[in-house]
């Protein structure tokens, strides 16, 4: 199960599974498999799922497709998603859909993907490990401090690139693991790791 976190900026809103309503984000709120999330300009929200943290950029549209013990599954139609992912259990899977392709995480690391709001490219990069994206008959491992867009379903139309500097969106997501790192939690989580 996912929960949204304890941070939600701006307007962030709620589409439970099935239904067509939406309403404002509360924070701690327990999310399943089903569950829709929109965070509006200038918003940000971010989810936790177990080991991992899933940030919202503004103007981010997410699906949790498929979500439990072994399975993080989300679909981002548009947006951005800033993922930190600290540890991973053996038969584990995180993956993220776009319009174009899916990204899939095996590996503790810091990766971001963005979709532009026509679904026409989707970007991503991995600030720290490796990620793989699979689009129709072909796939592409992505090491870190490495980026790429891709404009089609077939990976074959795409740019390549070194990551930029960070943006005002890194910066709150860094801010952020730096903050979970020093919580008890954290401790807690790491001396759990060693037994």
């Amino acid at each position: 199960m996912a929960r949204l976190a304890a941070y939600v900026s701006g307007a962030v809103s709620f589409s439970p599974a099935g239904e067509n309503d939406w309403v404002r984000a509360s924070v701690n709120r327990p999310l399943i498999t089903g569950d829709r999330l929109w965070s509006d300009a200038s918003a940000l929200g971010e989810l936790q799922m177990g080991a991992a943290a899933i940030r919202l950029g503004s103007r981010t549209s997410m699906t949790l497709l498929n979500v439990d013990d072994r399975t993080a599954q989300v679909q981002l139609t548009q947006g951005t998603l800033n993922l930190r992912i600290w540890r991973f259990e053996r038969n584990q899977v995180f993956d993220v859909d776009t319009p174009n392709l899916a990204y899939s995480i095996r590996s503790p690391g810091s990766y971001r993907i963005e979709v532009d709001p026509r679904g026409d490219s989707t970007i991503v990069m991995v600030r720290s490990s490796q990620a793989e994206v699979f689009g129709e008959g072909r796939a592409f491992v992505i090491e870190a401090g490495r980026g790429f867009e891709f404009f089609d379903s077939g990976l074959r139309d795409y740019d390549s690139f070194a990551l930029a500097p960070a943006d005002d969106f890194d910066r709150w997501a860094s801010a952020r693991d730096r903050r979970w790192e020093n919580s008890v939690s954290a401790r807690s989580f790491r001396a759990t790791c060693r037994l």
